[in-house]
């Protein structure tokens, strides 16, 4: 079943026909390009929208990115997909999300962690986490009330 303690945000995605592979299955690609869907839409969501990205001249890069599948999805399947917090980094240039794919039973279909980082697009040089982005404040978010009412946006 999907845990809401620690979820930060959820998007509900349909499998679709472009999604799937040989094996008539999710492809493993498909399920990193789901997770970096929603993960984009809830930087949106906290104000990392494209004017933020814009102003503050900096822009999200990966460091580290690996899923662990545990059940299959198909075509026309519901995938609920939330971003959490993963393990603190030690570091004050990066954050660990995790997203956890959910079958729309609630049985965990994957998760996919990510290593995340700023980069100054002018210095083009990797610079300390904006606020907005750092365990600290995601931690505040998920102890105010409206967070546990987190609108999830469907995606066809």
């Amino acid at each position: 079943m999907i845990q809401t303690t620690d979820v930060l945000y959820k998007k509900i995605i349909e499998v679709r026909w472009a999604d799937c592979d040989a094996n008539r299955h999710m492809r493993h690609t498909a399920y990193s390009d789901m997770c970096a869907h929603t993960r984009v839409s809830f930087l949106q969501y906290i104000g990392m929208n494209d004017a933020w990205f814009k102003e503050s001249n900096l822009s999200p890069v990966m460091f580290k990115e690996q899923t662990e599948y545990f059940a299959e999805m198909f075509m026309g399947e519901e995938a609920t997909i939330t971003v959490e917090l993963g393990e603190d980094t030690g570091s004050e240039k990066s954050v660990c999300w995790v997203n956890n794919v959910y079958k729309k039973d609630g049985t965990l279909a994957a998760k996919h962690q990510v290593v995340v980082g700023w980069m100054d697009l002018g210095l083009r040089k990797i610079v300390k986490l904006p606020l907005l982005a750092t365990d600290t404040y995601l931690k505040n978010l998920l102890s105010e009330p409206a967070m546990g009412k987190l609108e999830s946006e469907n995606v066809t």
